[in-house]
């Protein structure tokens, strides 16, 4: 069963400040907004990450995690061309679970050419990070 998006944005804001982020605000799930934001002490890189969680009915199906995988991406990919966007960096947060793994492999070769980080959140509430630079 994929976590819930707030339990995503929850596990994040923790790993990015246990990892060094400073100023890591985030919204409540639900909120319109940039979900979470972050700068980077060492770098001094802003960054926006987008997050997603499975359906509230707790089924991990197959259309739910395509649509929210798509959507998180979608979200990014605009920002990250969008002029007057407050960010260097962008990520989507996603969960790990069988659906999610699957879809986010399916778009990872664009993840990666558009420079958008991703953060899959294990049920346990440990943090995978995998850094894509632009």
């Amino acid at each position: 069963m994929p976590l819930k998006e707030q339990a995503v944005v929850d596990a994040v804001e923790v790993w990015l400040k246990v990892n060094g982020y400073s100023d890591v605000k985030a919204i409540p799930a639900g909120r319109r907004g940039f979900d979470i934001t972050a700068l980077r002490s060492s770098s001094g890189e802003r960054w926006l990450i987008e997050a997603k969680g499975g359906s509230h009915n707790g089924v991990d199906s197959t259309n739910t995690a395509w649509v929210r995988t798509g959507a998180a991406f979608l979200m990014t990919a605009g920002w990250r061309f969008q002029d007057g966007i407050p960010g260097d960096r962008f990520a989507i947060a996603i969960p790990s679970s069988r659906w999610f793994d699957i879809h986010v492999g399916r778009i990872w070769a664009a993840l990666r050419s558009l420079g958008i980080s991703v953060f899959q959140v294990r049920d346990d509430g440990t943090v995978v990070f995998t850094e894509n630079r632009p």
